[in-house]
């Protein structure tokens, strides 16, 4: 069993960019890409790659590259038996097009895969997640199941928001996470509390602890992020990097949370760690940054 598990999507993220000026309702001559994502994906190869033992819990459909998908983790060391194949099921997939200017011209999401990770298919899995010294979940899940598995575990719990949107329905429920990781607008959303300056982010830190939340991580973009627990609060700033893609930087950060949950770091550490492991990956297009690895992410910590 893994020490971290994680529940969540597999993607396959398909990309098109035109060489030229983008012509709708036209043929475009351009480059292709296929990629593997997902943020619960994203996290456990990141989580792998970092040399923890992680696992994943997910679904797969009825075509080669979900396969590919988890074949490729468990090429990493990643405990895969969570994940089931679907047979009248495509696995989930993003496609987007790009313009000229490689700003996203129009994208079709598929993800309707994951509506099957339900209370029921969760059940004959507690032991593997109740085995685990924390477990990952990210808003990707619907409320039923996110209320299900947070009222039946007892072991630290870890939140990424996704977005806005679907933080919403997390909100009833906030208090039974152990640690979270919202981006300033989630946090903001989460707790009712406008960030303004610091003193305001020391009364969202000090609300979501109020509701039971023992680590707080609220990324803050190209200004660090701020960090709270029982030891105190605090502002990690960032290092000065080459941005290519900010895609995976946030997917990135939180692998960088759940293995300082398990290498005993305090929370200040594990904020260092998150922002040298966002660091890692906003220097590829890639959803995860192959060069990831512990020593590179420790040169990379501030202390």
């Amino acid at each position: 069993m893994a020490d971290i598990t994680v529940i969540g999507g597999i993607n396959i993220d398909i990309e098109g960019c035109p060489r030229k000026a983008l012509l709708p309702s036209d043929s475009n001559p351009g480059d292709i890409s296929i990629s593997f994502g997902g943020v619960g994906r994203n996290i456990v190869e990141n989580g792998a790659r970092l040399g923890a033992d992680v696992g994943l819990i997910s679904l797969t459909g009825d075509d080669f590259l979900g396969n590919n998908a988890r074949d490729h983790l468990a090429g990493l060391g990643v405990d895969v038996t969570g994940i089931v194949h679907v047979n009248d099921c495509n696995t989930g997939m993003y496609l987007s097009i790009l313009n000229q200017e490689n700003d996203m011209a129009v994208a079709i999401c598929n993800m309707d895969i994951l509506e099957r990770v339900t209370p029921a298919f969760l059940e004959d899995k507690l032991d593997q997640l109740s085995s685990s010294r924390i477990v990952g979940l990210d808003c990707n899940l619907d409320f039923e199941t996110l209320d299900y598995i947070t009222s039946r575990l007892h072991v630290p719990l870890f939140l990424d928001p996704v977005s806005a949107s679907k933080a919403e329905r997390v909100k009833p429920i906030i208090g039974r996470f152990h640690t979270i990781k919202p981006n300033r607008i989630e946090a903001e959303l989460l707790s009712g509390i406008k960030i303004e300056n610091d003193e305001s982010l020391t009364r969202i830190g000090a609300w979501f602890c109020e509701q039971g939340v023992k680590r707080v991580f609220i990324s803050l973009g190209d200004k660090g992020a701020y960090y709270r627990d029982e030891g105190g609060e605090g502002i990690v700033g960032t290092s000065p990097v080459e941005i290519v893609s900010a895609t995976g930087a946030g997917d990135a950060f939180s692998a960088a949370i759940l293995v300082g949950h398990i290498k005993g770091l305090d929370a200040e550490e594990t904020a260092r760690l998150g922002i040298a492991c966002a660091s890692i990956a906003l220097e590829v297009k890639t959803a995860v940054n192959p060069a990831i690895c512990w020593q590179e992410a420790i040169s990379r910590m501030n202390i």
